[in-house]
């Protein structure tokens, strides 16, 4: 079984493949309230992580990004496929 660094990096392989942007920072402030998620800003596809989140809550964020795209154009490890696969979807079929 893959370590969760290896998986992380997996996903954010997938992620970079599509053209989304991974920030990484310290949502620590007092004077801003953000949260890890995905999110568009000018035009741009964007997942948000808060450093302090463990690698496991990290992939969760990423995967639950995952799920919006159309990932049959890309390579995806099998893992990430399962991943996905087994996760209820918001939007998928009716």
């Amino acid at each position: 079984m893959m370590d969760t660094h290896a998986r992380l990096e997996d996903l954010k392989a997938v992620a970079a493949k599509l053209s989304i942007e991974i920030e990484t920072g310290n949502f620590a402030e007092d004077d801003i309230s953000i949260q890890s998620g995905f999110c568009r800003v000018n035009g741009r596809n964007l997942i948000i992580l808060d450093k302090k989140l463990n690698p496991e809550n990290q992939a969760e964020i990423i995967l639950q990004a995952l799920q919006n795209f159309d990932l049959e154009t890309v390579y995806i490890p099998a893992w990430i496929r399962e991943q996905l696969e087994n996760k209820p979807s918001s939007s998928d079929n009716p």
